[in-house]
């Protein structure tokens, strides 16, 4: 009976879960219902409607009965940015066309009414989180592969998404790339912890090969920045000869010999038999790296292919260029202006730190730039420290909003605020989780370094 009960229980964490990813990962499946299978091709409200369910399923059961603490700086500061936004949508507008008042403010509702769900959700999500994002991320990425076979508008070379209504140049390729992000995180975090059994480290495993897969399909820099980053700071932090030693002995172990032929077999097998998808992946490989070389050489002005072809910026990064030649600008003539801002969306500078100075002052900039810097400080100390896998896993998923917060989008928007209440709700309050959470002895790569102070 007893176990009964906590497969009941584990049940009910994991439609809460579900919920969670829906409102921080769900537009790629949004888009495969909405679009790919016709059921309401362009429709806002229909994606309006999928967030409310992810919303309603993140209701437990203690709905207003048990309040967990979040972390009281971060919530503070993230509703003062919000409740800065909403004053200054009605009171100093920085776009005299601005109309989209009952859309913004909706979006604004869905992200309070989350961080409040949040604070009603049990902090025992920690145990099925990771399990729930590996296969909600994998069943998202199986909608784009479906939908770009059944596609025919989509060729090999076009960046990887679904789209839209009608309109045959595509849609929104950064939204499968931080779902493809969130998968090898989550993959990642399975695969190297030692209480995850072979088939499920099997299934990690192939998961997270059709997460890269995705990841460079997208050709999004943010996203390949941030897992660069990522990577290098799971090595800073992590990798010590003790961690070293333990690596050493494992691979050696039968259970981890098995894997590694099982991977190598299936891989060899994938290139001799699919070579075609091969090829097309080494494609997009090298076609990102000549476009961002083509940016690097632009920006000096250089020749990047001979004499007859001068290197130009892509649009984006010549948007963030006049973005920056505008905050100059404005710091040599119009320095005054940056105490209270130009106004609520008054220029789209696609660098969204930057853009919460310009347009919402300095005491936006405190409130939107403090938000991330707080994450980013709790972020080290979970990656030093390993606590449990929710945290590493948010820490983790931070550096991608950290990147896209001096890369793309504005500061008001839901794509920030959803995924920083989340961090908001769990961050920088590690030491609250009960013990049977705490699972520092399950992770093989922790380092034995205390857990009380968040970095050195």
């Amino acid at each position: 009976m007893r176990k009964f009960l906590h497969f009941l229980e584990t049940i009910d964490l994991m439609r809460m879960v579900v919920g969670i990813c829906i409102l921080v990962d769900g537009y790629p499946l949004i888009f495969f219902f909405r679009e790919t299978l016709k059921l309401a091709p362009g429709s806002t409200v229909f994606t309006a409607v999928a967030f409310a369910f992810g919303l309603v399923l993140m209701v437990p059961f203690t709905f207003l009965r048990r309040l967990y603490r979040p972390n009281m700086t971060m919530l503070w500061m993230g509703l003062g940015f919000i409740a800065l936004c909403i004053m200054y949508m009605f009171t100093y507008l920085g776009d005299p066309g601005f109309k989209d008042y009952d859309k913004d403010m909706i979006y604004y509702a869905y992200a309070l009414i989350f961080l409040f769900l949040l604070i009603n959700i049990p902090n025992d999500i920690a145990r099925v989180f990771i399990f729930v994002v590996v296969f909600f991320t994998f069943v998202s990425n199986l909608g784009l592969i479906y939908s770009l076979i059944t596609n025919p508008s989509w060729a090999i070379g076009q960046r990887a998404t679904i789209t839209l209504g009608d309109n045959d140049d595509g849609g929104n390729p950064h939204v499968f790339s931080r779902n493809a992000f969130m998968g090898i995180v989550a993959c990642a975090i399975w695969l190297i912890r030692s209480d995850t059994n072979i088939f499920l480290r099997l299934f990690a495993l192939f998961a997270g090969m059709v997460n890269l897969a995705v990841l460079v399909l997208t050709q999004t820099r943010s996203s390949i920045l941030a897992l660069l980053i990522a990577i290098a700071f799971f090595l800073a932090f992590n990798v010590r000869p003790p961690q070293i030693r333990a690596v050493v002995r494992g691979i050696f172990k039968p259970v981890t010999l098995v894997i590694v032929a099982i991977g190598m077999v299936a891989i060899s097998f994938f290139i001799n038999k699919y070579y075609d998808v091969y090829a097309v992946l080494y494609g997009y490989v090298l076609s990102f790296m000549e476009r961002n070389l083509d940016n690097i050489y632009a920006l000096f002005g250089a020749k990047a292919q001979g004499a007859a072809y001068k290197a130009t910026l892509d649009d984006s990064a010549a948007n963030r260029s006049m973005s920056a030649l505008f905050f100059t600008n404005v710091l040599t003539g119009h320095i005054h202006m940056l105490i209270l801002g130009f106004g609520y969306k008054y220029l789209y500078l696609d660098v969204p730190i930057l853009e919460s100075l310009t347009n919402m002052g300095i005491l936006g900039f405190i409130l939107f730039g403090g938000v991330n810097a707080l994450c980013l400080y709790y972020s080290l100390g979970i990656m030093r420290t390993n606590p449990n896998q929710l945290s590493v896993f948010l820490a983790y998923f931070y550096m991608l909003i950290m990147v896209a917060a001096f890369t793309g989008g504005r500061p008001n928007e839901i794509s920030f605020w959803i995924p920083l209440a989340l961090m908001t709700r769990f961050m920088g309050i590690e030491h609250l989780f009960p013990e049977h959470l705490q699972d520092r002895k399950h992770i093989v790569y922790a380092p034995a370094v205390p857990a009380a102070s968040p970095v050195s």
